[in-house]
């Protein structure tokens, strides 16, 4: 059964996330603070001095997408990695002051980046939109717990 473009969805959020993060590139750029950054440098500004294995179990990223970006996230001056005095073997993430005097500006950044999205919609716009996002990504959770490609062609058989 084809369909018309208007139809899939996969495109516009694409299409909607790129863009977002281009906006927010554009703002904050002059910081060293990447899109990929911010909900790891959240999880710090709640509670930094926390082992790797902490912080990825408070967060929805692959493993090797968080490393990754604890790496670049180090090398930007905004984390540093400590050993555990009790424990050599870990190593604990601090932000450094750089990326605490940093929080208003990211916050204010991602703000103003909203308020670009939310211009004209009213209140249950926004409530109606995040209750569908909220349903269709819970959808996607559970087919990816158990996929079934259904082949149309062959049902009607």
């Amino acid at each position: 059964m084809p369909h018309s473009d208007d139809s899939l969805f996969f495109p516009l959020v694409s299409n909607f996330r790129r863009l977002y993060a281009k906006a927010l590139i554009a703002r904050l750029e002059p910081y060293k603070v990447r899109p990929g950054y911010i909900e790891i440098l959240n999880r710090l500004w709640e509670q930094d001095n926390v082992t790797q294995k902490q912080l990825h179990a408070k967060l929805a990223i692959e493993q090797a997408t968080l490393s990754n970006s604890l790496k670049r996230m180090e090398r930007d001056g905004l984390i540093e990695r400590q050993r555990s005095p009790k424990d050599r073997r870990l190593c604990h993430i601090i932000l450094t002051d750089t990326a605490i005097r940093l929080e208003p500006t990211v916050k204010s950044a991602i703000e103003d980046v909203q308020s670009v999205v939310n211009e004209g919609l009213t209140i249950n716009d926004r409530r109606y939109f995040n209750r569908i996002l909220r349903q269709m990504t819970e959808h996607i959770e559970t087919d990816i717990d158990d996929p079934c490609l259904v082949l149309l062609d062959e049902v009607a058989d």
